[in-house]
């Protein structure tokens, strides 16, 4: 016990260590690092550091809230997390957690007060110490193979990733009759049934898919371009950030607007995209998408000049 106890302390310094020198790591670089699982790490962050002002970006990095240091704290980086793993062996007592709460608000946000305001996306809720989620991560850690029931379907899986698309859980998985990477909702999920039997797809592989999938409506082997010419009015969101993986300037034109190519594998994939940005951006290709995209627009007209 005491063993692990002092791997514990020493990967939870670590990790405050690195934010604290502003390093900025995603849970897998952590995981990797420490020879631990991603769930490990993500519970790390959630409940063993919980009090600490620390966020994750659009990139899936860990850093500290801007403003925030460890200098402000009363105490070290080993005094803080001891006392984090001492009072976790009190969760059965009464009201620990509003005796928690009043400890860590005195010690760890003494003087502290951040000027920034960063929205997360929300979540559905999953418990991710579930015996389910649990049995999912050793399947893909695994790679076994195995036939899952579905609210409206049965299929035999390899299972690669569990992923969150606009709030919602997903397993990313390929399905071994149609041998196409696929979507499928967690919560539809209604039995799991191990096969024995284990596939060898590689990492690479995986995250190659990755790379293609931009939403819950990813269409393995369907990939397309979309073009669109992006106007002056926002060019400079689309110049300093990426929205999807995919994309790639083309031009840049002389009044400042933009020509961007996306690479989808199907229209949700770019839909918000467009549309949250309307009407300073146009699509140019494919014409069946910009014909598709018109026809809701002056659906959408209609349905409001009518009622």
């Amino acid at each position: 016990m005491k063993k692990d106890y002092d791997k514990t302390l020493s990967r939870l310094v670590g990790i405050l260590t690195k934010l604290s020198d502003g390093e900025m790591p995603t849970s897998k670089e952590l995981a990797d690092e420490y020879n631990v699982t991603v769930r490990t790490i993500q519970k790390d962050i959630k409940e063993r550091l919980y009090y600490y002002p620390i966020v994750k970006d659009n990139e899936h990095k860990y850093r500290f809230e801007y403003g925030y240091s460890l200098k402000r704290t009363t105490l070290t980086n080993n005094e803080m997390v001891f006392l984090n793993l001492a009072l976790s062996q009190f969760e059965d007592v009464d009201d620990i957690d509003e005796v928690k709460d009043s400890i860590y608000k005195k010690i760890i946000n003494k003087n502290f007060y951040s000027p920034y305001f960063i929205k997360q996306d929300d979540l559905e809720d999953i418990d991710i110490h579930s015996s389910f989620i649990s049995e999912l991560e050793q399947i893909i850690e695994d790679k076994e193979i195995v036939v899952i029931t579905f609210s409206n379907q049965k299929k035999e899986l390899e299972l690669y990733k569990i992923a969150a698309f606009d709030g919602f859980w997903y397993l990313l998985a390929k399905d071994r009759q149609e041998k196409k990477v696929k979507v499928f909702r967690l919560s539809d999920i209604k039995h799991i049934e191990k096969t024995a039997y284990y596939h060898k797809t590689t990492d690479k592989y995986v995250d190659e898919v990755l790379g293609r999938v931009h939403s819950a409506f990813f269409e393995d082997g369907n990939s397309f371009d979309v073009e669109v010419k992006v106007y002056k009015e926002i060019a400079i969101y689309f110049k300093n950030r990426d929205f999807l993986e995919s994309q790639e300037l083309l031009k840049e034109y002389d009044d400042g607007s933009l020509l961007i190519r996306f690479s989808v594998t199907h229209d949700e994939d770019i839909d918000n995209i467009i549309k949250s940005w309307l009407p300073h951006i146009e699509v140019l290709k494919p014409q069946r998408y910009r014909q598709k995209l018109l026809k809701e627009l002056k659906n959408y007209i209609y349905k409001l000049e009518t009622n």
